[in-house]
């Protein structure tokens, strides 16, 4: 992703204070200002007031940063949030998140409070380091990717994730509360069955490959798979 654009770099620089004033009262607050202790350097976040919209891959630094867009984020590219081992990082949005693709690994926590509309696939992975991605809303992709120990959470307005704000298939681990997959991505012996060869090392399905492939615009299903799992879900 040469010619993205460092999102975490966006914005002006505001303290945990204003962050904490700006949002009193929003169930996402302590979630957002935590990040505040749950690294040894505390970082210096950044707060974009308005809806960002680009036409070009956005990607984030190695952190620990802290970015919040008080508006949408709309981008016609690639979304990577990534970050150094242990730089635990947040992306907090208070509009809809609209991309082609969404990378979320290492320790980057990305929390939307409107709709995620992903017109390819979401790959997450690194939930045991805090990685995660949710939404107080819907959630809609042609597939989500994760691995066993990555969650992700669509609330569609209610107190808790429901099985109706995801509108996509989701490759996950079983266990938990938030979501239920469809495919379960910690019985590798059905993976070559199931996946496409593109996606596939050693008989097993590959994070890394996965998102170098769905970014030239593939899927990680096998057509006949993701068609039939797309009817029994009717989507």
């Amino acid at each position: 992703m040469a010619d993205a654009e460092t999102l975490d770099r966006l914005g002006r620089e505001v303290s945990f204070e204003e962050l904490a004033e700006r949002f009193k009262g929003h169930d996402m607050r302590d979630w957002l200002l935590e990040n505040r202790t749950l690294v040894s350097e505390e970082p210096k976040p950044r707060l974009i007031e308005g809806s960002l919209q680009v036409d070009h891959d956005l990607e984030t630094g190695d952190g620990p940063w802290v970015l919040v867009i008080d508006g949408d984020l709309v981008t016609t590219g690639d979304l990577v949030c990534t970050t150094d081992d242990y730089a635990v990082s947040t992306l907090f949005i208070t509009g809809q998140l609209r991309a082609r693709n969404i990378r979320f690994q290492s320790s980057a926590r990305v929390s939307v409070d409107g709709d995620v509309v992903v017109s390819g696939v979401i790959v997450g992975t690194g939930g045991d380091s805090e990685a995660s991605l949710g939404t107080s809303s819907t959630l809609t992709a042609r597939a989500v990717v994760l691995d066993s120990n990555t969650a992700i959470w669509a609330k569609a307005g209610q107190p808790r994730s429901v099985p109706e704000a995801y509108r996509t298939l989701i490759v996950g681990g079983k266990g938990w509360q938030s979501f239920i997959p469809d495919v379960d991505v910690g019985d590798p012996s059905h993976h070559q069955q199931t996946f496409v060869p593109e996606v596939i090392r050693g008989g097993v399905l590959d994070a890394y490959k996965t998102w170098s492939h769905v970014r030239t615009g593939g899927g990680p299903l096998l057509p006949e798979v993701e068609q039939a799992l797309r009817q029994k879900k009717g989507l």
